[in-house]
Parts: C-alpha cells; sequence; structure tokens
C-alpha cells in the first residue's frame, strides 16, 4: 500500500494558512516575552539565606545570636533578563543588622536588607523580600556545670523483697553543662533523672533517660535554646542479695607454730551484713579483717582496731568499717633482750653492704618456757636492702627479726639499724 506524503511546502502557498500561521508564531513569541521580562515582572529567588549580624559593641561584650524566627527568605528582582535569570540563591544574602545602639540582651525585630554576593548590582534591582523582618534573640553565652542528681520515685502500692538490697541510683555521668543564653542558663538550679519504678526489684535495673532541669522552686524549665551536654544518662540500680557472714581476724610476722584458739580471738562485732552479687555470697563464707602484725602485739598491748576488708563488688550493709579484735594472752610473757647477730638480704649483686649497727635492744614476746631459754645467739636481725637497688652511701634500714628454736616467739616493737652500702670495685 502507497502512503501520501503531506507536502507541507505548498500550504505556505495558502494565503489563509499563512495568515493564521503567522499569528500563532506570533502568539507564542509574546507569551515567552512576557514570561521572561524581568524588566516589568519580578523573578522570585527562594531559599537566600539569613544572616544576622551584631555591631562590635555586642560581640566584645560577648552577645551572640541564639535564635530566629527565618533562616531563609525569598527576594523578588526586577532588571535585565540575561542577568537576573542567571541568578541563583547563593548569590544573594538577606541581611538583618543589629543596630549598634543595642547592648542589652533581649529578643528585636530587624528589618531585612538584600546584598549581592556577585558585582552585578547595576543590572537588577531588589523589588521585595519575604520576610521582610525576622524576630531576633540575642544574649551573653554563659555555660555552667551541674551535679546530676537522682529523682526516681517508687509506684505507689510498692513492696520490696526484704531478701535483696536495693542501692542508689548510679549514674553514667556525675555533672551535666549546661549552656546556651545567660538569661535562660542563670534560671536554672538543678539537673536531674527521672523514672519510675513501678514493679518490685530483683534484679540491678538498667536504663536510659534524659536529663531534665529545674528552677530553684522545683518547677522543670523548658530547655529553650540552651545546650545540655550529654542529654542522656545511663542508670544503674543495683540490686543485690543480702546476707550475714561472720568477721575473722588476720595476722603477718606471726610465729609459724603459734595457733590462737576462738577463745584467745575475740572480735567485735562478730559479723556484719553483706550485699553481694548471687555468685560471689555463694563462695564467700566469711570475711577477712585487715591483717595485724605481730610486731605490734605483746600481752599489754592487745587490742585493736582491724580494716573490714570486702571485695569490690560487695557493700557493707552494717556501714561498720572497723572492728575490734582483741587476743587473750595471758600465758605469754615479755624479755628484754640483745640482739648482735645481723643478716643481710636482696642485696644487688654489685654492692656490697656493711651493718654498723652492733646491737638492737629488744623485747621478745612468748610462752614462758620458751622465752626463758632463749639466748642472744637465738635471736637475728635481718636487713631488707630490697628498695635499696641503686642506693651507695650511709642509710638507715627497718629490721625484721627471726627467733630459733622456739615456733611460738616473736619480737615486739619496731626497730632500725644503720647500714652502709657500697659499689664493688670502688
Amino acid at each position: 500500500m502507497k502512503i501520501k506524503r503531506i507536502a507541507w511546502e505548498r500550504a505556505f502557498y495558502n494565503n489563509k494558512f499563512v495568515l493564521a500561521f503567522s499569528f500563532l508564531l506570533a502568539l507564542v513569541l509574546w507569551a515567552i516575552m512576557v514570561s521572561t521580562d524581568t524588566q516589568e515582572h519580578a523573578r522570585a529567588i527562594a531559599e537566600v539565606p539569613i544572616t544576622v549580624t551584631l555591631p562590635d559593641s555586642a560581640l566584645s561584650d560577648g552577645m551572640k545570636v541564639f535564635s530566629q524566627t527565618d533562616t531563609k527568605a525569598t527576594v523578588y528582582i526586577k532588571g535585565n533578563s540575561l542577568v537576573v535569570n542567571q541568578l541563583k540563591a547563593g548569590d544573594l544574602e538577606a541581611v538583618a543588622a543589629l543596630p549598634a545602639n543595642v547592648t542589652e540582651p533581649g529578643s528585636y525585630t530587624l528589618p531585612l536588607t538584600v546584598q549581592s554576593r556577585r558585582t552585578l548590582n547595576a543590572a537588577y534591582t531588589v523589588d521585595s523580600i519575604y520576610p521582610a523582618q525576622v524576630l531576633v534573640t540575642v544574649d551573653r553565652y554563659k555555660e555552667k556545670t551541674f551535679a546530676v542528681q537522682s529523682d526516681v520515685t517508687y509506684k505507689a502500692g510498692y513492696k520490696s523483697d526484704p531478701s535483696f538490697f536495693v542501692g542508689m541510683p548510679d549514674p553514667s555521668q556525675d555533672t551535666v553543662t549546661v549552656s546556651g543564653p545567660e538569661k535562660q542558663v542563670l534560671q536554672v538550679n538543678r539537673v536531674a533523672f527521672e523514672y519510675e519504678i513501678d514493679s518490685t526489684l530483683t534484679d540491678t535495673k538498667n536504663f536510659t533517660v534524659p536529663l531534665a532541669l529545674f528552677d530553684a522552686n522545683g518547677n522543670k524549665i523548658d530547655r529553650g535554646n540552651m545546650t545540655v551536654n550529654p542529654e542522656k544518662v545511663d542508670v544503674s540500680i543495683p540490686v543485690l542479695p543480702r546476707a550475714r557472714l561472720p568477721l575473722k581476724a588476720a595476722f603477718t610476722n606471726k610465729p609459724a607454730g603459734l595457733s590462737l584458739g576462738s577463745d584467745q580471738v575475740s572480735i567485735d562485732p562478730q559479723e556484719i551484713e553483706v550485699a553481694a552479687p548471687k555468685d560471689v555470697l555463694a563462695t564467700l563464707k566469711e570475711v577477712s579483717l585487715e591483717p595485724i602484725d605481730f610486731s605490734k602485739i605483746n600481752p599489754s598491748n592487745n587490742t585493736f582496731d582491724a580494716n573490714i576488708d570486702l571485695p569490690s563488688t560487695c557493700k557493707n550493709l552494717s556501714n561498720l568499717p572497723t572492728a575490734k579484735v582483741t587476743l587473750n594472752l595471758g600465758s605469754m610473757i615479755t624479755r628484754q633482750m640483745q640482739v648482735t647477730n645481723f643478716s643481710v638480704k636482696n642485696l644487688s649483686a654489685d654492692k656490697t653492704a656493711q651493718v654498723y649497727t652492733r646491737e638492737i635492744p629488744v623485747t621478745v614476746v612468748g610462752p614462758e618456757n620458751e622465752v626463758s631459754r632463749l639466748t642472744e645467739s637465738n635471736l637475728t636481725a635481718q636487713v631488707d636492702l630490697s628498695d635499696r637497688e641503686n642506693f651507695t652511701g650511709h642509710t638507715e634500714v627497718p629490721v625484721t627479726f627471726s627467733v630459733s628454736s622456739t615456733e611460738n616467739t616473736w619480737v615486739y616493737g619496731s626497730y632500725m639499724a644503720n647500714v652502709e652500702i657500697r659499689q664493688k670495685n670502688s
């Protein structure tokens, strides 16, 4: 089948067609010209940034802009179409200038003016701007640090489990910094986290909660233009099982053969209440006291306050930091003796040492049948130089004592010896 070809060129030989086509073309051209005529019809440029400027006097006084009602404006411009149609929002800037006579913080309504970021001002004019003004809040910058407080509450009717200890809430941050407009920051009196416990606690409770601001009257304050750092805290409320555990006395430098029966050692109190994780309580059958050095014990000096030592994961619910330990040493006697034997230990291989102290009068304590038969040869003073590794010259060093031919005897008191330490081959 043969398709007819439309002969458009013949149509232009028809006067009526040429007249209609010319009219339509003129109409289109007129519409284009009207739509691009920026001499009479202003072109709208949206998203023009708004900049608020402060005078030098306000800046030197620490003033800052903390809020403004708008950050973008729409600018309507007229002028040379070739220039106007090429302009973008980034080529213009809407400026709100705080007058130089404004010296106090507050809110101010400032008119907007348009400035060009390109050197084309003569090619166009600003017809209008929307919005025509902005409301600006200025103030001095202020920063304060507050302790993070707890406002944890318990729901009405809450009942605790007496076999568990519920500790104080422990936030991940001890302090918080509040910064912003001075007028707002000065209203803040305390910062706290709020949380309500609605069920009986038998396990440690962990939660994350925002911090709230309060004024001096206890009213909650809206953050406004203030910044709170951190905004939230992680909080842990420790919940631990409770138990009563006996106290046990401990000693250092106790004679190897000396055995103290329960009738010879009394502790007051005999036990304390402890809270600890379940796995710790399962193995913790007693609480040891801080060791008592036997060199401080004799029949007349036999009562001591010993610190109660607990693992770091445990809590002393009795709130007793010490216990009183009393030793019954009625069967022991004391004897004054002279120590003339000295030995040196922990001396560096490249050093020599000479003890200048020839004798030390000491008090020996022990059972009468052992102490009475001791001689000076049974006593030896040991000079420990482990902390004098890099020292040379004369010095005074603490000494400890060993007593031979007895298992229940010790030396009471603390003593020093004069020693000279020399470098070998010097």
